[in-house]
Formats: structure tokens, C-alpha cells, sequence
């Protein structure tokens, strides 16, 4: 069958292998400004720039909740210029949406970045859409404060989040905290009360602190095993109630630095394809060579693909970007439907995005790739934003 379409202003990709949420299908794909408009075997535009993409992948593009920085610049550089690098870093790897992520720090500072960052919220900007705000901290343990800056943290108060949420309805879409105790936990509830998703990280809460801050609303894991009481056979932990309870989502960064493969494995075996999203808690050096760095006031060592902190070696975020996690997971024998699942579908439907599926009506967030998952082109909202 052949779809005519007669209308200016559309992108035809012709010859695509589509990966859509159950197989993959060699199809056409018509672009209508934002939106995909048709998905057929062959369709016939007039007035249409078409693209023959001869057989390349084309899945839905990568979706980062968990991201400081990239290309020299981080959310915490408070400006707009460190946004707009980022956002333009990002859709080489095939990213097209993402959370800009603080770190624990001032109010002051805080409010300023949720300021900023809400001004080219779902703004068309160069590269990736900034479709929110994860706010990681500043209410954790510190017992596992990793690259967090203790002087910041605090046990959570109302009011202050009151704040923070005040900045911009709809603004942070994920908050990361500690559940460890009855303010935090009173704050989790909060948080849930206002649609933004809670998460626990850097984080020695009990498995029965897990418990309960499930039933406040709690339903996500900020990268799962780093920064969290870990699994043991008397005190599951906060590890132990990641794998239990299935309101929870997990995070996980897979560079095989922080997270051995197997380990990844074993998470997704226990969790499901479905509940399991991949980010890159990638920093400022993401992109750069080696050498010193800053992450908020702590200093890096980025060497052999890891950043440490200078001070006591703790990993301090990543380098990682989003095509290399993809290329991960099929490297660990899982299918590229599942590995799109897990680097965009999922996160996407988590935080209602009307993207991560190859879907007639859904924006038209795309990335192509050749047979060895090399990022060739990137789609944010229907335009073409990266070609290699």
C-alpha cells in the first residue's frame, strides 16, 4: 500500500529500520512539524524534504533524568549559556530530552539554578530539550554523601521545599532525598502531593525506612547501588527494597566503572526491562579530555574514562553519555528493543513524556543509528538537530 501525503513543511525518512516496542519493521516515517504523522511501508509525499536513510535504526531518542554536565558546563554554573552547552552537547549522543540535575549546595544558589533552568524549560533551543529539573539533595545521609558536598546537607524542611517548588509550577519533576528520617519522609509525601516524582539516593535509610517512604509516595532510585545501603542477608537495606518493591523505578549508570555488568544484569533480572532506566550522571568533563575539573566546589581527576574526587578518590559522577550506555546493554546480550526501553521508553512514560515510542502521534523525538550503534542523526520535536 502507498501513502500519498500533499502538504509543505513535512520530513519524509524513507527506508528506516523502525525499532518500535515489539520488533523492528522497515517502514517510512512521516514528520509533521513536532509530531510523527504516519508510519507505513512506503509512503509518497509531495513538497516533502525526504531523507533515505537506507536501512539505519531508527528508535526513539534517549531520555537522560540524571545529568550535571557536559562539554565544560554544568547545571550549577547558574546560566544560561551552561544550559544551552549542554543541550547542544547532548543530542550527539541522541539525547533529546533531560533533567538538568543540582547538586547539594545554598538555598541561594538552588532557587537561582531553578530560576534559570525554568526560563528554557520546553524551550526550542539548540539541542536537547530541557524538560525539567531533578533536584538531587540536599537532604541526605552523609554516610553516603559520595561527591555531595556535606557542608550543604540537612534534614528536610517543608518550608524550604515550599521553595523550591514555588519557583515554577511544574518545574522539578524528580527530587532525590535521603528517607532515613520523619522529615524527609513528611517531605517525600509533600513532594508526591505536587506530581514530582521522589527518589531515594546517597542514602543509609533502613529497608523498613523504605518501607514507608513506598507508602508516602516514594517511587524511584537515584543511580541504584552507588550512594545507598547496600543488600546483606539480615538488613536488605535500601539495595534490598530497590529490588523488592516494583513502585520503584531504578536508575543505574552503566560505564562498567560504577555498576559491574553482572551486577547491572542481576538489576534488571530482579526489576524487569520496564523498570529499569539508564542515565549517565554525567559531569562537566563529559566530551573533554582528561585533567582537573570542578564539580560544584569539589575538585575532579578525570583519568581512563572515570571522574574521582581529588580529595578522597570517591567516583564523582561520570563521563558517560547515552549511546555508550545503549551500546552496553547490547554488548550484555540485550535485544536493541530492550535497550530502548531502558535508555528512553521507559523514562519517558515515567515522567509522562508524549515521547519513547516510534508512535503515529507522539513527538517526533528520534535518533538514527548505523549497524554498530553510532549516533547519525538526532530528531528534538520533529527537527533536526545533530547530523554527524
Amino acid at each position: 500500500m502507498v501513502e500519498i501525503i500533499k502538504e509543505n513543511r513535512k520530513i519524509l525518512l524513507k527506508n528506516a529500520n523502525l525499532v518500535l516496542s515489539n520488533k523492528i519493521l522497515k517502514a517510512d516515517i512521516l514528520l509533521n512539524h513536532s509530531k510523527i504523522e504516519k508510519i507505513s511501508e512506503h509512503i509518497l509525499c509531495e513538497n516533502c524534504e525526504e531523507i533515505d536513510l537506507k536501512g539505519k535504526y531508527l528508535g526513539p531518542a534517549f531520555v537522560d533524568v540524571h545529568i550535571h554536565g557536559a562539554d565544560g558546563a554544568d547545571t550549577m554554573d547558574t546560566t544560561e549559556v551552561a544550559l544551552r552547552k549542554i543541550s547542544a552537547y547532548l543530542v550527539k549522543e541522541g539525547t533529546a530530552n533531560f533533567l538538568a540535575t543540582t547538586l547539594t549546595s545554598t538555598k541561594e544558589e538552588l532557587k537561582e539554578v531553578l530560576k534559570i533552568t525554568g526560563e528554557l524549560q520546553n524551550k526550542d533551543i539548540d539541542g536537547a530539550n530541557i524538560f525539567g529539573v531533578h533536584m538531587e539533595g540536599p537532604y541526605f545521609s552523609i554516610e553516603y554523601k559520595g561527591a555531595q558536598n556535606e557542608k550543604y546537607m540537612k534534614p528536610a524542611g517543608l518550608s524550604e521545599i515550599e521553595e523550591y517548588v514555588s519557583v515554577k509550577d511544574g518545574l522539578i519533576k524528580l527530587f532525590s532525598i535521603s528517607p532515613h528520617n520523619e522529615e524527609n519522609l513528611e517531605s517525600i509525601k509533600y513532594l508526591v502531593s505536587k506530581g514530582i516524582v521522589a527518589s531515594v539516593a546517597h542514602s543509609n535509610a533502613t529497608y523498613e525506612n523504605i518501607e514507608k517512604a513506598v507508602a508516602n509516595g516514594l517511587s524511584h532510585a537515584t543511580h541504584t547501588f552507588n550512594a545507598m545501603r547496600g543488600f546483606t542477608h539480615r538488613e536488605p537495606g535500601v539495595v534490598g527494597a530497590v529490588f523488592n518493591f516494583d513502585e520503584i523505578m531504578a536508575e543505574i549508570i552503566f560505564d562498567k566503572v560504577h555498576v559491574h555488568p553482572e551486577a547491572v544484569r542481576t538489576l534488571i533480572k530482579i526489576k524487569g526491562i520496564d523498570r529499569v532506566i539508564c542515565i549517565t550522571d554525567s559531569m562537566s568533563a563529559t566530551g573533554l579530555k582528561e585533567g582537573r575539573y570542578k564539580l560544584g566546589e569539589l575538585d575532579v581527576n578525570v583519568k581512563d574514562g572515570q571522574a574521582r574526587l581529588a580529595g578522597n578518590n570517591a567516583l564523582a559522577g561520570s563521563v558517560l553519555t547515552m549511546d555508550i550506555a545503549f551500546r552496553n546493554l547490547i554488548e550484555l546480550g540485550y535485544s536493541i528493543v530492550d535497550a530502548f526501553k531502558m535508555c528512553s521508553t521507559n523514562a519517558a512514560k515515567e515522567f509522562k513524556l508524549n515521547s519513547g515510542l516510534i508512535k503515529e502521534g507522539y513527538d517526533a523525538d528520534l535518533v538514527i543509528m548505523d549497524k554498530n550503534y553510532n549516533i547519525e542523526m538526532t530528531f528534538v520535536k520533529g527537527k533536526l538537530k545533530y547530523k554527524k
